[in-house]
Parts: C-alpha cells; sequence; structure tokens
C-alpha cells in the first residue's frame, strides 16, 4: 500500500464531492494509505465553513465530511518535524503548501492536490499529482 499525502484541496474533493472528479478521486484512493500534516484539519474545516456560507453545501453535510476525514488521513505529523524543510521551499510556495511538500518528499510519497497552481511550481521536491 503506497502512501499519498492529501492537501487540503484533494481532501474536501472527495469528503465534499462539489462535481464527477471528487467521485473520481475516491476511486483513486481506494487501497491508498492518505497521510497529511495536523494543518489539514483546520484548513479543510476552513474550506467547509466557506462553503457552508456561500450556500454551496448544508451545515450538516460539511460537519459530516468534516468528521469523516479522520477515517480519510490515517496519519497526521506534526509542524515542528516538518518546519526546516517547509521553510527551504519558502520562495516557491505558501509555508502552508510547503508543509504538504516536505512531508511528500520526506516520505518519498505522491502529494494528490486540486491546486493546478502548486502543482506547477518550481522546484517541487516530489511528485505531484493534480485533480481536476
Amino acid at each position: 500500500m503506497r502512501e499519498i499525502v492529501l492537501d487540503a484541496s484533494a481532501a474536501v474533493s472527495v469528503l465534499a464531492p462539489a462535481d464527477e472528479a471528487g467521485f473520481a478521486v475516491q476511486a483513486r484512493l481506494l487501497g491508498e494509505r492518505c497521510v497529511g500534516p495536523h494543518l489539514i484539519d483546520a484548513e479543510v474545516g476552513h474550506v467547509l465553513r466557506r462553503r457552508v456560507a456561500a450556500g454551496d453545501i448544508e451545515a450538516p453535510n460539511a460537519e459530516a465530511a468534516l468528521m469523516s476525514l479522520t477515517a480519510l488521513v490515517v496519519e497526521r505529523y506534526p509542524h515542528t518535524a516538518l518546519a526546516r524543510e517547509a521553510w527551504a521551499l519558502r520562495h516557491n510556495f505558501s509555508y502552508y503548501d510547503a508543509l504538504y511538500v516536505a512531508l511528500a518528499a520526506r516520505l518519498g510519497a505522491t502529494l494528490l492536490t486540486a491546486d493546478k497552481r502548486l502543482a506547477n511550481a518550481p522546484g517541487l521536491p516530489c511528485e505531484v499529482e493534480v485533480i481536476s
């Protein structure tokens, strides 16, 4: 079983699909072990809150999605262990994105994201797969 580092954009696509792409990602992750930095919980909660406020998703569905994150991302890594590597990536990534990139690089894992800008950034030290 391979490890996949999910970023928040990919996790939200899986947990609260807004279109067919989300369902395709669910199928893509079968048999994979999804991991992420602790930051993923805060970022997913933030995105779901915004989607509720925009009327894109009902609050009970957003809450269920947030609670399902624990089952989807089976291991979380502390920021402190990734801080030096993430900081070294500061010229090409936000610190938030750099935490995901640093984790994927450290684990030799693929980073799964819906963020095309992140996937096309120079200096990626890991494999990145974009969901669309």
